[in-house]
This record gives structure tokens, C-alpha cells and sequence, in this order.
């Protein structure tokens, strides 16, 4: 090829679209995604969008949801027929349901309380003032039971306090949880609601000293009354307001919650909308039954611990979908990882490849160029025109490594043309350059996924094997065959060249030692096989990602 014609193919290196930017670009959009999934996760929420959600993600809350209402509704009609009012006295039995729910609301309070402490979101404050109201409640009901436990007799007389401060604990908590749902969408940073946390607490402890200052409580609290001639509780007006209320409250947290669970927000907003359909329920049913007397178990008391137990479970639900949040999130800074580093040694090699093409390759050019003035000179001596000639055949040699190294460096900005393509090319190519018959074949995947350090040594040695072909072999054919498949690389390339002595040659050979070390990086073997006068024929296998030990060469 005359310089005129290569000239222009090597300067075309220079103008040619690095894809720097694009990739820059491509990375930048990842990452900031990446930002929103380990903001999302901070924050608490299920970052999997609705739409992006598999459809049966949410079919099992779905599905408990409806058994709540159902189950709640069965309940409810059961207790409607007469002769079954669902309360029973059993004392025992009270104190320890009390005692459950207290234990479960202090755990659903730290839990909460931790959440927002660690990942700044309002509503999880919400959450957390109201299991601490209802804590509070739960507490001054163990304290009556045991009071009483002491004497049978006091299990006659009613509690008015205890009706009082349950009350307003489940009426704070209903109003909270819907604020928790109204202010899921609304993460704030560096906010402190203490005075959220406390207040609902500071209602409940003041409705029990009201009780206890003023017993019975004044008429405008009275949530019950015994004037019927039976004896039994019957509900206020301002009891019966309150209740169904609170009741309504409950039920509109519940639609609230599931609403939030059905555009992809929090998991526990399934579970919390689980829950309040039973405290919902279990304040309709204590409206229609009330019950006064300490050791008294009802069936609104059995649906309030169920919902307790739900509440516990989202919390549960919640924190383990945040750890497989922060999974996903792991494995895609380590992908992310990966890409920055393919792209800083891209931008390297293309800085590299600039250079190279603009210093040494172009003062080859003109040493060349030159030395053909020097050969055009009259009267030039044999000596002087043998070494000239030497010295431009040196510079045709320098020129060639000049250009593989400079497509060698580009190879990483062209990676998204696909791993197959850069082999193929750079074949094609050498066989262009030296007028050599090339074959090329490919077995297997077309996109796998090959690590970018494994793809940069494999063109590499593909190049350096052509090399060696040109340099040494004075062979009429080259083929090149190359299989992607079951997570490994096999590369075969063979020429009908006149061949060496593999053992003769031994750590001399430059071309060689590198084939053996740049196929040791990336965890896989090389064998080469070549007799005088028989070609030589060499085959490297390598996994996809490196991964084994530094496994050795064989020879052959």
C-alpha cells in the first residue's frame, strides 16, 4: 500500500467519533436513577414502581385485605344474633391479651420511631405516636387488672377510666394513621416531630387523670352509663359519636393506606390497611356490646389484637423489603462500579490513542517520508541506499504497530458494535494490510455479557497472534475461529505457515510471553502447538469474567 493511500486511513483515526460523550452520558442517566433507587430506600418506600411491579406482587395483601373484611363482617353478623353478645369474664385471659397488645405496641413504636429517626420520613412518626398512645392505654389496662386481680368482687364494679383513656388512645391513633397515610408522599429531611410523638401521649396520660380526679368522670365524658334496669353498660350519645367515629377514621386509614399500597409506595401500607379493617370492625362491634369491667374479654377485644399482630407484620414486611431494596441497590453500584472504570480506561485509551496517532505515528510518517527523499538523492552509494531502504522497511514495520496500537486503544470506544464485530474487524483488517487469506467464524452468542477487561485481552491477543503470522509464519492463510457459549471464550487461530519449534523457543519470544500473560489476567489457559514446516496452531480458552485463580499455559 502506498503512503498516499495509507496516509488518509490513519488520519481517519483522528476523526472518527470516540463515543466518549455518549457513554459519559449513558452513565450519568444510571447513576442518577441509581440515586432516586438508594433515596427511595432511605426513605423507607418500595421503590419497584406499579408498573414496573410483577403483577402478582401485590395479590397476597390483596387477598388478605378482602379475608379481613370478610372474616370482620361474619364476625359482626354473628354477635347481631341473640343469645350471643361475645364477652365472657375471664380475668386471666384479659390481663394477658392487655399485656400482648402493650408489648407488641411498644415494639411497633421503637420500630417506627427508628425508622423515622434513621431514614427521616413523617409518616413513620405518625406511626410511631400512635402505637405510643395505644401503648399508654394498653399500659393503664394491665395496671387496672392487676389492681383488681387481688379481689374477685372488684371485677363487678366498672371501670369507667379505663373506658375513658382507651377512647381517646384509639381515636388519636385512627386520626394519626391517616395523617401517616396523607404524609407518606412527603420525606423531610432533618425534622424532629417530637411534639407528634408526645402529644397524642400527653391526651391519653391526662383522659387517666381526669378519671381518676373526677370519678366518675363529669357527664360530658361519660362514655357509658348503667341507668338500664338489666345493669348492663349502656353507650352515650357522646360514647357512641365517639366510637363510630373513630370507627370511620379507622376504615378511612384503611382505604387510605390501600391506596398507597397500589401506586407502589411502602409495603407496611398494605398491612397497615390489613389492621384497620379489624380495629375498624372491633369499634362498630364494642358500640352495639360495650364492656366496663375489668377481666372482661370481648370479641372487639380479639379483632384489636389481630390488627396489632398485622401492624407487627408490616413492620416485619417492611424492613425486609428495605433489605432487598438495598440488595438491588448494592448490585447496581457494583454494576455501576463496573461501568466507571470501563469508562475512565476508555477515556485513557482514547487520550492514549490520540497521542500515539498524533506524535509517534505521524513522526513515523515524516522519518519516511524522509528517508524517500533521501533515496530520491543521485549518485547515493550501494551502502547508503541499502541502509535507507532498511531503515523506511523498519519504518513500515513501526507504522504497523503503530496503527494496531491505535485500533487497539479505540477498540473499548466501539464496544457497543459487539464483541463478535471487533474480532471479525480486526481480522479483516490484518488481512487487508498484508495481503494475507483470512477466514473468520463465529459459534455461539451474539450479546453475551463479557467483561470489558476480558474482550480489551482477547482483541489483544487475536492481534498479536496475527502479528507473529505476518512477521514470522510467511504463511499464505490465517483462519480464525471463535465460540462464545456456557460462560466461556475458546479462540482458535491457525496458519499454514512454516512453523517453529515450540520448546526451542521457550520465554524468548516477546509475542508469545505476552499471548501467555494477558490470557493468565483474565483466568484462562493458552496452548500453543506449532512443528517446522506444519503451521502453527494456537487455542486460549477464558470464562466470560475473571473469576478462578491465575491458571498456567500449556505448551504442545
Amino acid at each position: 500500500m502506498t503512503v498516499e493511500a495509507r496516509l488518509p486511513t490513519l488520519r481517519g483515526y483522528r476523526d472518527r467519533d470516540w463515543h466518549v460523550a455518549d457513554r459519559r452520558v449513558a452513565i450519568g442517566s444510571s447513576t442518577g436513577r441509581l440515586g432516586r433507587t438508594v433515596a427511595a430506600v432511605g426513605d423507607g418506600l418500595d421503590v419497584t414502581k406499579a408498573e414496573d411491579r410483577p403483577s402478582g406482587a401485590s395479590a397476597p395483601l390483596d387477598r388478605l385485605f378482602w379475608v379481613a373484611v370478610a372474616v370482620s363482617l361474619i364476625v359482626s353478623t354473628l354477635v347481631v344474633v341473640p343469645g350471643i353478645h361475645g364477652h365472657a369474664i375471664l380475668p386471666a385471659l384479659d390481663l394477658v391479651l392487655d399485656t400482648i397488645a402493650a408489648v407488641v405496641c411498644i415494639a411497633l413504636t421503637a420500630l417506627a420511631w427508628a425508622r423515622f429517626r434513621e431514614r427521616q420520613v413523617v409518616a413513620a412518626a405518625s406511626h410511631a405516636a400512635a402505637f405510643m398512645a395505644l401503648s399508654v392505654a394498653y399500659g393503664v389496662a394491665v395496671l387496672v387488672s392487676v389492681q383488681h386481680a387481688a379481689n374477685l368482687n372488684d371485677l363487678a364494679v366498672p371501670d369507667d377510666v379505663q373506658v375513658l383513656v382507651f377512647a381517646v388512645a384509639r381515636f388519636a391513633a385512627a386520626v394519626l394513621f391517616i395523617i401517616a397515610g396523607l404524609a407518606t408522599r412527603r420525606p423531610s429531611r432533618g425534622w424532629s416531630p417530637i411534639w407528634i410523638l408526645v402529644a397524642p401521649t400527653i391526651a391519653v396520660l391526662l383522659a387517666a387523670l381526669v378519671g381518676r380526679w373526677f370519678d366518675p368522670p363529669p357527664d360530658v365524658l361519660q362514655i357509658l352509663t348503667f341507668t338500664d334496669q338489666t345493669g348492663l353498660p349502656q353507650i352515650t350519645p357522646f360514647g357512641a359519636t365517639l366510637h363510630v367515629v373513630t370507627a370511620v377514621l379507622f376504615f378511612a386509614g384503611a382505604y387510605v393506606s390501600r391506596t398507597l399500597w397500589h401506586t407502589g409506595l411502602a409495603v407496611i401500607d398494605g398491612w397497615i390497611a390489613v389492621g384497620l379493617v379489624f380495629a375498624g370492625f372491633a369499634e362498630l362491634l364494642w358500640t352495639l356490646y360495650p364492656s366496663a369491667h375489668p377481666g372482661q374479654v370481648s370479641i372487639a377485644d380479639l379483632l384489636r389484637l389481630v390488627c396489632s399482630v398485622c401492624l407487627l407484620a408490616g413492620q416485619a414486611d417492611a424492613f425486609r423489603a428495605s433489605q432487598r431494596e438495598l440488595r438491588t441497590a448494592n448490585v447496581e453500584l457494583e454494576r455501576l462500579r463496573d461501568v466507571e472504570v470501563e469508562r475512565a480506561a476508555m477515556e485513557e485509551r482514547t487520550r492514549l490513542a490520540r497521542e500515539l496517532h498524533d506524535g509517534l505515528a505521524q513522526d513515523l510518517w515524516l522519518a519516511k517520508l524522509r528517508t524517500g527523499e533521501l533515496l530520491s538523492i543521485e549518485g547515493l552509494s550501494v551502502e547508503a541506499r541499502r541502509a535507507a531502504e532498511s531503515a523506511v522497511a523498519a519504518i513500515d514495520v513501526g507504522l504497523g504497530d503503530a496503527r494496531e496500537a491505535v485500533a487497539a486503544l479505540r477498540s473499548s470506544a466501539h464496544s457497543d458494535s459487539g464483541f463478535c464485530n471487533l474480532i471479525r474487524r480486526a481480522v479483516e483488517d490484518h488481512g487487508d494490510r498484508f495481503g494475507l487469506r483470512v477466514e473468520f467464524t463465529f459459534e455461539g452468542d451474539h450479546t453475551p455479557r463479557i467483561a470489558p477487561r476480558t474482550q480489551a485481552e482477547i482483541l489483544r491477543i487475536v492481534q498479536e497472534a496475527l502479528a507473529n503470522v505476518a512477521r514470522h509464519a510467511d504463511a499464505t492463510m490465517v483462519g480464525v475461529r471463535l465460540a462464545v457459549k456456557n460462560g466461556r471464550i475458546s479462540l482458535r487461530v491457525a496458519d499454514n505457515g512454516r512453523g517453529f519449534d515450540v520448546a526451542s523457543v521457550g520465554s524468548e519470544s516477546y509475542g508469545l510471553a505476552s499471548m501467555r500473560e494477558r490470557t493468565a489476567l483474565i483466568g484462562g489457559r493458552v496452548r500453543i502447538a506449532s512443528k517446522p514446516e506444519t503451521g502453527t496452531l494456537i487455542i486460549m480458552t477464558a470464562p466470560f469474567e475473571r473469576s478462578a485463580p491465575l491458571l498456567g499455559s500449556e505448551q504442545g
